[in-house]
């Protein structure tokens, strides 16, 4: 129900810990603080972390010249406890600041978590007493905001993260505007009520209990959608995002990093869908394969070089995937209306097999290049070669990949506008 913390604070003094967090806290910086004893017990694993202040030498002991298990206790600590799941970067808080680069060469060999993205020094004896306590609490937070301006980009990303946070909380919010106050009592109930309305609306009485989440989800996007959507910089943080990168003089992304970028934009893996799910991209089953011709009307050896203008296809290459895209209606999909599901027949292939010297048909829709497990390669699919299949059979087919809402309508808009495109008669 609630989100785990986004900034923590381990120490194994406690009055070292207490001025650091009571800090980050008065200045509105939420901070779970971590008395760290030895014990790892009841401590959670933190995956949303987004920035660690962590103390060198936890846990009292002989220092090491070399503080070789100093670092093994914060790299045991990130492995089996805190497990974050990325990107995050550590503020070492500690008596010994220069150690900050050996510990970063140190935690790149995390196994099971990813390493942080940096680790950035902040001296104890700057900014406590003798007593252990905050000598300036204002000049400490100037500290800490200095230290986080050092990596623009970071702070760039973690602030397009937390307005899309603020962003889910205003439509919570929005929902429970809608609540009367004056029976206190009942608002529980009547937000009961207002979440069954959205989820009915959304998907259909009859296919709530498909998964009642996901029904009330479809209600909540558009609105989700355009608090995003309309986002804005404004004059506290327009500097950030001016510090993160420049537009003079940046090169072109390399052919690698564009494949990585698309499939990040555009496929997304199945996980558990089923085949049947709007979008989803799946193998060609093997009865429409085996009697390719009869249920396309052309031989797939004439098909992939003609039609999807791909080069050296072999029918028993693995390298060339006949596959199905799932093209329903969104408001048909959502309601789970009847009928057989509507699918395109097209040609997932590696892009270097892409014919250039001639382009496909208007009826062909090209996807980018995208990556796919060390592989550059690309989707092409036919509006010539529409095919329905039961529901069941799509149920049941695994998908390949899934297609993200974006490109996908716009396969859908070149399929719908191919097939109402006019003809007439020329002389």
């Amino acid at each position: 129900m609630f989100t785990s913390p986004k900034v923590i604070a381990i120490d194994d003094q406690s009055e070292h810990l207490a001025g650091l967090a009571n800090s980050l806290n008065r200045h509105g910086v939420a901070c779970l603080r971590i008395h760290f004893t030895g014990d790892t017990a009841n401590i959670k694993p933190c995956p949303d972390v987004r920035v660690i202040f962590a103390d060198l030498h936890l846990g009292g002991g002989t220092l090491t010249p070399d503080h070789t298990t100093d670092f093994s206790t914060i790299g045991g600590l990130l492995e089996r406890t805190i497990k974050p799941s990325g990107p995050y970067f550590i503020v070492l808080w500690t008596q010994y600041p220069d150690q900050a680069t050996e510990i970063r060469h140190f935690l790149e060999r995390l196994k099971g978590v990813p390493g942080p993205l940096d680790v950035l020094p902040l001296a104890k004896a700057d900014h406590l007493d003798s007593n252990g306590t905050v000598k300036d609490e204002e000049a400490l937070m100037k500290a800490i905001i200095g230290i986080t301006e050092k990596l623009p980009q970071i702070g760039a990303l973690f602030d397009w993260e937390s307005r899309m946070v603020k962003a889910t909380g205003s439509t919570v919010s929005s929902i429970l505007e809608l609540v009367s106050t004056e029976k206190a009592d009942k608002q529980a109930e009547e937000i009961g009520r207002i979440l069954a309305r959205l989820a009915i609306e959304a998907v259909g009485q009859d296919h709530v209990d498909v998964d009642r989440f996901r029904a009330v989800n479809e209600a909540l996007l558009p609105i989700l959608a355009d608090r995003i959507g309309n986002l804005r910089s404004g004059e506290s943080d327009d500097h950030v995002w001016r510090a993160a990168f420049t537009i003079t003089g940046t090169q072109r992304l390399s052919p690698a990093l564009a494949a990585k970028l698309n499939r990040m934009v555009h496929i997304a893996d199945p996980g558990s869908l089923e085949g049947s799910e709007r979008g989803c991209v799946i193998p060609l089953p093997t009865t429409d394969r085996e009697d390719f011709e009869n249920a396309f009307g052309v031989a797939e050896r004439d098909a992939a070089p003609n039609e999807f203008r791909c080069k050296d296809f072999a029918p028993d290459d693995e390298r060339f995937r006949w596959v199905l895209v799932q093209a329903q209606a969104a408001c048909d999909h959502a309601q789970r209306q009847p009928g057989p599901v509507p699918c395109f027949l097209g040609l997932d292939f590696p892009e270097i097999k892409r014919n250039r010297s001639k382009k496909p048909s208007p009826a062909v829709w090209t996807s980018p290049a995208f990556e796919w497990y060390g592989e550059v390669r690309m989707l092409r699919v036919s509006a010539r070669f529409p095919i329905s299949k039961p529901s069941a059979d799509a149920q049941n087919a695994v998908p390949i990949y899934r297609l993200r809402e974006q490109i996908l309508n716009d396969l859908i808009y070149q399929i719908h506008s191919y097939g109402a495109r006019p003809g007439k008669i020329s002389f």
